[in-house]
């Protein structure tokens, strides 16, 4: 092992990102060293890199969605999460988010995420320039300091693997819009959660699934991933016109029984609720971040139709379930997964990348489907 690693370290909002050294520390009991094979750059590290995210102070280590080889073990890490035996150059997944698991909030009102002894989330720990150091997935090793850290084994291609944390974000909005068995269903958005949300309900037993974004690359993925129908947001751009040939791909006029929106801006929400059936459901998780206020109406747009409007917050509550549940869907396989990640970017390139995620979705003169930092680049 390497006696010291690199990050890199976004430095102010929308600031120079510097490459650091950092010593490699020695891991406490409960604690591990990975080599971060791959870790996926999402919508959210952009938000955090415009300042978007009070939470996160500068500098910071971002990243959230970590693949890597364990290098060194801690006293008592002896197994994965699910408790399978583990050994130096495993290859795991890390759940960023880690809480106490005895408290109130976690035990009785089952939402570990208001945890009062909820650890920093990887990725989100913050500021960078104060120990412990390593703590984010833009680096080729990730310290995790936090004792009891949710990780499973796995085998997958890191390409694959990373994709663990966005699926669980997809699971929990699938969970709360209630899809089931023969529902109809739009996922708004084609990113990288919108297209696990489109692997979500096929997986639930979704009859019918319109998928509804831009480029024809990330809309031709959807399909592949399960999708019955898209729609392209670029060539169909009036609202009225849009709504109304999602509504002819759903083959239902009424709408759908469930919208799970990933899109992530306020006019994306307002025009979501349109498509949702009368007493359907809409899941929205794409604005994570305060982009804004709608117009809206309590009377016709709510109670007069008996639809629910379910607020998405990450991975949610059970999000460790949740996690492991993603990766039990992505070792069944069977789907073109290993084509989501369109871009490997050295961590030299993160600056452009978050720059390039938050602008017009571009990078090396190709149309983004899913950005990773790869250090060993």
């Amino acid at each position: 092992m390497n006696e010291t690693a690199r990050a890199a370290i976004v430095t102010g909002v929308a600031g120079d990102v510097e490459i650091r050294s950092y010593d490699l520390p020695r891991p406490g009991p409960g604690e591990f060293v990975l080599e971060v094979e791959l870790c996926g750059m999402c919508g959210t590290d952009a938000h955090i890199y415009r300042g978007r995210l009070d939470s996160v102070r500068f500098p910071a280590l971002l990243g959230h969605e970590i693949v890597g080889r364990l290098t060194v073990l801690g006293e008592g890490v002896r197994a994965d999460h699910a408790g399978r035996p583990i050994e130096v150059g495993d290859r795991v997944g890390v759940f960023p988010a880690l809480s106490c698991g005895r408290c109130y909030q976690c035990t009785v009102r089952g939402r570990p995420g208001s945890c009062p002894e909820r650890r920093p989330s990887y990725g989100f720990a913050s500021p960078a320039d104060r120990p412990p150091y390593l703590t984010g997935g833009f680096a080729t090793h990730l310290y995790a300091s936090n004792a009891g850290t949710v990780f499973y084994r796995t085998d997958l291609d890191p390409a694959v693997a990373v994709l663990q944390e966005p699926l669980s974000v997809a699971l929990h909005g699938l969970e709360r819009s209630r899809v089931r068995i023969g529902s109809t269903v739009v996922v708004q958005g084609v990113g990288a959660i919108g297209l696990m949300a489109v692997v979500a309900a096929r997986a639930a037993g979704a009859a019918r699934i319109v998928a509804v974004g831009r480029p024809p690359v990330r809309l031709e993925l959807a399909a592949a991933l399960g999708a019955d129908e898209v729609v392209d947001i670029d060539r169909v751009t009036d609202p009225a016109r849009r709504a109304h040939a999602v509504r002819d791909a759903l083959g239902e006029s009424r709408g759908a029984d469930a919208v799970i929106g990933t899109a992530g801006s306020p006019a994306a929400f307002t025009e979501a609720i349109g498509l949702v059936a009368d007493g359907g459901t809409l899941a929205e998780l794409g604005n994570f971040t305060d982009r804004g206020t709608v117009p809206f109406n309590p009377f016709s747009d709510l109670l007069k139709r008996d639809i629910t409007i379910a607020g998405v917050y990450g991975a949610g509550p059970d999000m460790q379930r949740r996690y492991h549940s993603a990766l039990t869907l992505l070792q069944r396989g069977g789907l073109p997964f290993d084509q989501v990640v369109s871009h490997r970017v050295p961590l030299s390139g993160a600056r452009r990348a978050l720059e390039a995620l938050g602008g017009d979705y571009r990078l090396d003169d190709r149309e983004i489907v899913k950005l990773a930092i790869d250090p060993r680049a």
